[in-house]
Parts: C-alpha cells; sequence; structure tokens
C-alpha cells in the first residue's frame, strides 16, 4: 500500500446542520410499491461534498484560477459536541467492546483473541476468534459513543483494563441523533406530483450544539477560508460552517509490545477485500472486531450525476482488528505512518481524499 505523501497542515471545519440531515443509503427505492425510504448518517462523501461547496472545489483539485485555495483530503465526518468555544469529537464505541448484560452501567470489558488451539474456518493460520476474557460473564455488544480522550485511553490499553475490565465513564450511551419521520410525495421529471406515490422517509435531527468535524488537508501555501452555508445531504438541507478550533485525533501509543498493533476504524472503510483489512507487509491478522455492512452510496454532482452513480459496502466506523508485526519498531514505523489518514487505497482514489477508511492506531494484550 503506497503510503501518503507528506502534507501541510490539517484545519477542522464544523458543519452545523440547521435543520434535519435526510441521506439516502442508494439502494433501489421505488414510491410505489416500497413506501418506504432508508436513509443513514452522513457519509465521508457527504463530509467531502460541503467541504467542496464551503471552498469551491472538490478535495484533490487542482484551481485554474489560484492554487492553494483547496484541501489536498477531508477526513471525516467525525461526531462533536459544541461545548463552550470548543468542540469535542466523539467516535463509535469500539467494536471488540462488550458489557455485563446483568449490570446497568456501562461496566466493559475487552474481548481477546482466543488462546486455544481453536481456529476460524478461514485462510489465515493465526486468525483467531475473539472471546470475553474469563472474568466476564454474559456480555452484549456495547453501542454508543466515546469522547476523543477516553478513546486515546483505549488505544493505549488502558480503557478497559485488560483481562479484568471495568466501568468506562464519561460514554454517551444515547444516541444525538433524534429519528423524525416525513410523508414525501414522488413527482415526475418536470416536478409535477405522482398521483399516489407517497412514500415515508426518517430524518435524523442533532440534539443542540451538535455538529460534525471535517479535518481538510492543506496544501502548502494556503490563503483562503471557508464559507457558508452549504448543502448537507439531500433535499437541499443546509449546514452552516465554522472553523473548529483546536481539535485533533486521539493520541496514538509511543511504544508496541511484541509488535502488536490494533487499528480502530475513525470513518467508514470501503476495501477491496471487503471486511477484510490491507494487511501490511511484515504483519500478520490476528482478529477483527467488525459491525455489519453498510451500504453507501456516491455521485459526482452536475448534469451526469447519473452516470457517476455507485453502490458499494462499506466496514462500518468503530470496527477493530489486531495486528501482529514482526518486530516492535515495524509497527511504531507503520502507525507513525498511518494514524489519522485514510488507509487500504491509492492517494489519487477519490473516496480516499474523500475519507474513508481513516484509521488509529492502538495497542492490544
Amino acid at each position: 500500500m503506497t503510503a501518503p505523501d507528506s502534507q501541510g497542515g490539517l484545519m477542522w471545519l464544523a458543519l452545523r446542520p440547521r435543520d434535519t440531515v435526510l441521506i439516502r443509503d442508494g439502494r433501489s427505492f421505488d414510491a410505489a410499491s416500497d413506501t418506504t425510504a432508508q436513509t443513514v448518517r452522513p457519509w465521508p462523501s457527504t463530509a467531502a461534498g460541503a467541504v467542496a461547496a464551503a471552498f469551491g472545489a472538490p478535495p484533490g483539485a487542482t484551481p485554474v484560477t489560484k492554487p492553494g485555495t483547496v484541501p489536498e483530503e477531508v477526513r471525516g465526518p467525525v461526531l462533536s459536541q459544541r461545548v463552550g468555544a470548543a468542540w469535542v469529537p466523539y467516535f463509535p464505541v469500539p467494536a471488540d467492546l462488550v458489557r455485563d448484560v446483568r449490570d446497568d452501567k456501562p461496566y466493559a470489558h475487552r474481548l481477546q483473541p482466543d488462546p486455544g488451539e481453536a481456529r476460524t474456518d478461514l485462510e489465515e493460520d493465526e486468525l483467531r476468534w475473539l472471546m470475553p476474557p474469563c472474568a466476564a460473564g454474559k456480555t452484549r455488544p456495547m453501542a454508543g459513543w466515546m469522547p476523543g480522550a477516553k478513546l486515546g485511553e483505549y488505544l493505549a490499553g488502558q480503557v478497559p483494563a485488560a483481562g479484568r475490565g471495568g466501568p468506562v465513564s464519561d460514554l454517551r450511551l444515547a444516541d444525538p441523533f433524534k429519528a423524525e419521520l416525513r410523508v414525501g410525495l414522488a413527482r415526475e421529471l418536470d416536478r409535477q406530483a405522482k398521483p399516489g406515490f407517497l412514500y415515508q422517509a426518517t430524518h435524523w435531527r442533532l440534539e443542540d450544539n451538535w455538529g460534525f468535524l471535517a479535518g481538510c488537508v492543506l496544501r502548502d501555501g494556503w490563503d483562503r477560508s471557508a464559507a457558508g452555508p452549504v448543502r448537507l445531504g439531500g433535499r437541499g438541507r443546509l449546514a452552516d460552517v465554522e472553523a473548529a478550533g483546536d481539535v485533533s485525533w486521539p493520541a496514538r501509543p509511543e511504544e508496541f509490545p511484541d509488535g502488536q498493533l490494533l487499528v480502530y476504524l475513525a470513518t467508514p472503510a470501503i476495501w477491496r477485500g471487503g471486511w477484510r483489512i490491507p494487511v501490511p507487509e511484515s504483519a500478520r491478522l490476528v482478529a477483527a472486531a467488525t459491525g455489519e455492512p453498510e451500504p453507501v452510496a456516491t455521485m459526482t454532482p452536475g448534469p451526469n450525476w447519473r452516470a457517476t452513480r455507485a453502490l458499494r459496502w462499506a466496514v462500518p466506523a468503530g470496527s477493530v482488528y489486531l495486528l501482529r508485526f514482526d518486530d516492535a519498531a515495524l509497527a511504531l514505523r507503520w502507525a507513525a505512518t498511518w494514524h489519522g489518514v485514510a488507509y487500504g487505497l491509492e492517494p489519487s482514489d477519490q473516496l480516499r481524499t474523500a475519507g474513508f477508511g481513516v484509521v488509529l492506531t492502538g495497542v492490544w494484550k
């Protein structure tokens, strides 16, 4: 996998929806026979489209008039809450965390590779099942959001404690998205209504002081500020744009004992191998915890938008992969290269410049 070229700085923009957010998942929908349109949360391509509108060109484009006015890449979106003048990023709870079913509080355990002789039926000899530690009782998956500072502790192997588990404070188990059902009427190409073609769609409304962060990789000589409002999703929904100030990805560890490196997906990934992460050289995949695949629809705005439509399946954000490198130095070098960067596609791929597959690195024991 080609490593990214050295980039300039990272400027974070906050996208604050003025109203509800409507984003179709892209699967076939007919208002006459299937009366429920499936909607999803904003994708990286959604955030990249908003950033393109704010700067007047898509990420990675070369403006004819003036260089240095379009970001190289967009990395996001990251759900975030505004607290005073600061933005606090939140990330999906890692997929390898489970909670005790007997406890209403978020007492968490981290799944561990099965130390026994059991193997999966896949081709890799070392690929193991993930199991709860012996100290855990009956468990269930955790859902919710983890603030960036707490995710940094998770990446460092401190939360929850390996083998023993423990309470995880600061988790937000309640979803800041609220579903609102709307009824619509399908229309002809000339915008006239189709009689009897009623359908129902779910709009997502964020709670007050919540929005999405988009990290913009800047070229050298940057001299342009973003302008808003911009469209975010479908049906002309608008979002205000503002500089988010001092925001950063959760920190990575400085050491990876025995070359054991954890990869956390901060944004959904679209890889040629489906759920399988492209395994780096000198490394082996030991175990993985992924969610259900998610349908992603992308297109290029303009008169030929129909010809550019594509439907793909993404590995959801929050998925976790456990890798073992040949030695700790190789693991540290890989983490230093890819932490906070879109991984798994070539630098010229538009899915990568839009921010699909941003990874964060941690340790596992």
